[in-house]
């Protein structure tokens, strides 16, 4: 089992955002955790036949263009056998009761789902379309863990609610309830977040050695992730940040002490993650007796 995260350094031009692009490679099954940039979808195309794979699972955090926009090349080349997305569509009637709007009807709830989900109503004609909102095994070791499924129904209905904003939990509502993966190699956890809020990732962090930190580490999620980890410096942060003078700032963050690795510097691969990593700071004791990654 491989994780490699593309970066998107040697792109040209620089100040572009270029989204994310995390490959999870089993040894038999590939599957691409969001593909934000045609230039990604390229090297994804290029690996895929470097390693003898003529397709692979998909799976979106979220359909923002910036973790979207790669996907239609792939589709289009027919390298893609199915896709994880948040289909709300089919729970029309869960969204329905919690908008609590007698004016809503099925079929006004559907066109506007479609309407702020264009993305993906689109795709329902050209790829098998699976529900991630269903949290489930993708292959053995690979696991949809997030949102859960209130928390993702409830956040949709707060986007498609006029009358309360756009916000949840301090990210857009798109961001917040982003799918969330995880992987399981060498004996440790990987979560994978795309954009999600804090809150809807805060139980599990504990459970995990290795975390994207969401949002192409966003400062105060990423701070947020820290203070809970505070007393773990054996955690590793990776972090997707190819977003040029956009949203990005994985240069900004305060990580004094912690393991991270970005993008910015070039692709990151597990295991190789932590081969080339500093000890951590011995702080807590006897910390390198109990240092098992290299």
């Amino acid at each position: 089992m491989i994780l490699k995260a593309l970066s998107s350094r040697g792109y040209k031009p620089q100040s572009s955002n270029y989204g994310d692009c995390i490959l999870i490679d089993t040894g038999s099954e590939l599957i691409i955790y969001d593909c934000g940039s045609e230039k990604h979808a390229r090297r994804v195309e290029e690996y895929m036949s470097e390693h003898g794979y003529k397709q692979a699972i998909a799976v979106l955090s979220h359909n923002d263009s910036d973790h979207y926009d790669g996907f239609p090349y792939l589709i289009k080349k027919k390298l893609i056998s199915s896709f994880y997305a948040q289909l709300f569509l089919k729970h029309k009637e869960d969204i329905k009761k919690l908008l609590n709007d007698g004016r809503v009807t099925n079929k006004s709830l559907g066109n506007r789902i479609t309407k702020d989900y264009d993305n993906i109503a689109e795709l329902s004609r050209t790829v098998k379309l699976l529900d991630a909102i269903e949290l489930d095994e993708i292959v053995s070791g690979v696991n949809i863990v997030g949102p859960e499924k209130d928390y993702a129904l409830e956040t949709v209905a707060k986007l498609l609610n006029n009358s309360e904003g756009d916000t949840k939990d301090a990210e857009t509502a798109y961001n917040a309830a982003s799918v969330q993966v995880s992987v399981y190699i060498r004996d440790k956890l990987v979560l994978l977040c795309g954009d999600a809020a804090f809150a809807a990732i805060e139980d599990k962090l504990s459970d995990y050695q290795v975390i994207q930190l969401p949002h192409h580490g966003k400062g105060e999620t990423a701070d947020k992730i820290f203070d809970a980890k505070s007393d773990d410096f054996l955690t590793v942060y990776l972090v997707s940040d190819n977003t040029g003078d956009t949203n990005g700032g994985s240069h900004k963050l305060k990580s004094a002490g912690r393991r991270v690795k970005s993008t910015l510097n070039g692709d990151i691969t597990y295991p190789d993650l932590f081969t080339s990593m500093p000890n951590p700071p011995l702080t807590l004791g006897n910390v390198e007796s109990r240092w098992s990654y290299r």
